[in-house]
């Protein structure tokens, strides 16, 4: 029979201290998927949020008052994107109290996990939008998980992309891969993530611009 060990017991018998992470970055498996799973919350998150919210306002005609109003288009979506990211902000806090607090995860730059978060949500929104704009109530959910569920798994969020080869350098572009990176590079000291951090800012605003674009081009043509 075995004998206990230390670090039985940890995290509600989890046993997460004795679960092999797949790469050397992480102490353990899930120190190694935390950052995928804070990645693919806010993915999740922000996606569905904003895309529901957008198209409510269209079945309720709120854009269509929109058009003979002052305010401009992209300060109708700024206001929309604020607000999932509170909604999201206070889904994203307790997961992450609960990996620090509960899992023993570790948080070493804090201004790295900011930036993750930011760039993550605008970028998710983004993309809602734009799916949103196209699409009804209906529709909507099958095309965002067309979407969003091949990201999360070829996300590296639960094994290394360098296990797929020349494919995974094509996959470690991806938007959530690159989010994964920064999450990786703010909870490990020997993760860098300066070329994500660059990719995820350009994701951001690229996301952002094309879904005020077609937002806009909806509209006009109602």
């Amino acid at each position: 029979m075995r004998q206990p060990q230390d670090g039985d017991g940890e995290a509600f018998g989890a046993a997460t201290d004795q679960m092999v992470s797949p790469a050397p970055t992480a102490a353990n498996y899930f120190g190694f998927v935390f950052p995928g799973i804070i990645g693919a919350g806010i993915m999740f998150s922000c996606t569905y949020t904003v895309g529901y919210t957008v198209i409510i306002d269209r079945n309720r005609r709120t854009i269509e008052d929109l058009i003979l109003s002052p305010l401009s288009y992209s300060g109708f979506l700024l206001a929309r994107i604020i607000g999932v990211v509170l909604k999201c902000l206070f889904q994203f806090v307790p997961v992450l109290l609960l990996g620090v607090g509960v899992f023993d995860a570790r948080i070493e730059s804090v201004p790295l996990f900011v930036l993750g978060f930011f760039t993550a949500c605008t970028a998710f929104a983004g993309l809602g939008i734009l799916i949103a704009t196209y699409t009804n109530e209906i529709s909507f959910p099958a095309v965002v998980n067309i979407i969003v569920i091949p990201l999360m798994y070829f996300a590296g969020i639960f094994f290394p992309l360098e296990n797929l080869g020349a494919l995974g350098d094509v996959f470690a572009r991806l938007p959530l891969s690159v989010h994964v990176d920064i999450f990786r590079g703010a909870t490990s000291p020997d993760v860098s993530a300066t070329g994500a951090s660059v990719l995820a800012v350009a994701y951001s605003f690229l996301a952002l611009s094309i879904a005020a674009w077609a937002f806009r081009r909806r509209i006009g043509h109602g």
